[in-house]
């Protein structure tokens, strides 16, 4: 287990290839989407959250209410039913 900048530094010597090493490692979003990972992707504000953190809190905090309230109408067997596919997908991925 490396993060993207750790193998990009042993790879090529350089932090500049943290995106491809993240990519390789399918540790994207769109990789962690696919393979059931993860719940969502949430979008960022246009411009970017780092100019504009204000409106990305508030994207993030409308997400997390919504996903605390889907997993509020979910029985406790069927959390951890989804809890362990999860796990279970992490480690095939590997």
């Amino acid at each position: 287990v490396i993060s993207p900048e750790g193998c990009s530094s042993i790879l090529w010597r350089s932090n500049d290839f943290s995106q491809k090493a993240a990519e390789s490692l399918k540790l994207t979003a769109q990789d962690c989407l696919k393979n059931k990972i993860i719940d969502s992707v949430i979008e960022e504000v246009d411009g970017g959250a780092h100019r504009f953190p204000e409106d990305q809190a508030i994207i993030l905090k409308n997400e997390i209410i919504n996903s605390i309230n889907n997993l509020k109408n979910l029985s406790i067997e069927k959390r951890k039913k989804i809890r362990n596919e999860k796990f279970l997908n992490i480690t095939s991925e590997i």
